[in-house]
């Protein structure tokens, strides 16, 4: 089986659909790639504004290409069936800070795409034992391979960035 299709949209555009992508790290499959097999690479995980997460399942991983001119212009897009971000789908454990989902309860607002360089992973991990938590999974998030994230980083980029540095003088 492929691991892609391409689909062209007139002369200058082509649509590329993925069932697999290695992007900041992290090497995500869909939700239909991921049935059956030992690892689960389809959850996704976004930072929304304020105290508000995103968290889903990837659906379809699309490339958009524009092929005239130069450079090359293209982007990659996750298409998420996203989780309730709202109090009724996803809760915060206030001591330990365990992420709650609900995968019963779909985001109502219609609005399943991302910038796949906007995405984090995490798997969703189901309470087997509890009846009564059924419908909730606990949400992991995964580090990327190869990397090291650091939250204290700059914000400025290091060519921007010009330090002063003083001329010292050897006085013997």
């Amino acid at each position: 089986m492929s691991n892609f299709y391409v689909i062209f949209l007139g002369g200058d555009h082509r649509v590329r659909i993925m069932s697999k992508y290695f992007i900041n790290g992290y090497k995500f499959h869909t939700e239909k790639w991921s049935k059956g097999k030992k690892t689960n690479n389809c959850g996704v995980w976004v930072k929304g504004e304020g105290d508000i997460d995103y968290s889903g399942v990837l659906q379809y991983i699309i490339e958009l290409e524009y092929l005239v001119g130069w450079p090359k212009k293209k982007i990659v897009i996750f298409r998420c069936k996203w989780y309730d971000p709202n109090s009724s789908g996803t809760k915060v454990h206030p001591q330990y800070q365990i992420v709650e989902i609900n995968h019963t309860r779909q985001y109502r607002f219609y609005d399943p795409f991302i910038i796949a360089q906007n995405v984090k992973q995490v798997y969703y991990i189901p309470y087997p034992l509890c009846k009564n938590k059924s419908s909730w999974h606990v949400v992991i998030k995964t580090k990327p391979m190869g990397r090291v994230e650091v939250d204290d980083a700059l914000n400025v980029a290091y060519q921007n960035y010009i330090s002063s540095v003083e001329a010292m003088v050897d006085n013997q």
